[in-house]
C-alpha cells in the first residue's frame, strides 16, 4: 500500500514538474561531454529567447500599428461627417431622429392596416415596396 501511494505522488510531482527532472538530466549530459556541449545547451537556451523577444517585439508593433490605423479612420470618419452637416447644413443626429419620430407616428397611426403601415414605412426609409396580389 505504501509502495502504491509513493508511486501515485512520485507521477504527479512528475506531472506537475517534469522540467525539473529533464534539466538534471541535460546537465549531467553536458557534464558528462565536457564544457563545448554546455556551451552548445547554453547557446541553445540564449537563441530560443531571443527568437521569444523578436516575436512579442512584432507583436506589439503590430497591433500599435493597427491602433494607430484604427485612430486614423476613425478621425477621417468623423471629418467626413462633419464635412457633410457643413456642405448640406444639416445634423446627423437631428436628421436620425426626426425621421425616428416619424416611423412611431406612422406606425401608431396605421396599427390595424398592415399594407398601409409597410407602404409609409418603405416611403420614410427611401426603399421601394411590393405589393403581392392575393
Amino acid at each position: 500500500m505504501f509502495t502504491v501511494l509513493f508511486w501515485k505522488k512520485i507521477w504527479t510531482w512528475l506531472k506537475n514538474y517534469w522540467y525539473w527532472p529533464v534539466i538534471v538530466i541535460l546537465l549531467i549530459f553536458s557534464v558528462g561531454l565536457g564544457a563545448s556541449s554546455r556551451e552548445k545547451l547554453f547557446d541553445l537556451f540564449s537563441k530560443q529567447k531571443e527568437s521569444y523577444d523578436k516575436e512579442i517585439q512584432i507583436i506589439k508593433e503590430t497591433s500599435e500599428k493597427a491602433a494607430a490605423k484604427k485612430t486614423e479612420i476613425f478621425a477621417k470618419h468623423k471629418e467626413e461627417l462633419k464635412k457633410i452637416e457643413e456642405e448640406y447644413g444639416i445634423k446627423l443626429e437631428e436628421a436620425q431622429e426626426e425621421k425616428r419620430k416619424e416611423l412611431v407616428k406612422v406606425i401608431e397611426e396605421n396599427e390595424d392596416k398592415p399594407d398601409k403601415l409597410a407602404e409609409e414605412i418603405a416611403r420614410i426609409l427611401s426603399v421601394e415596396f411590393y405589393k403581392n396580389n392575393r
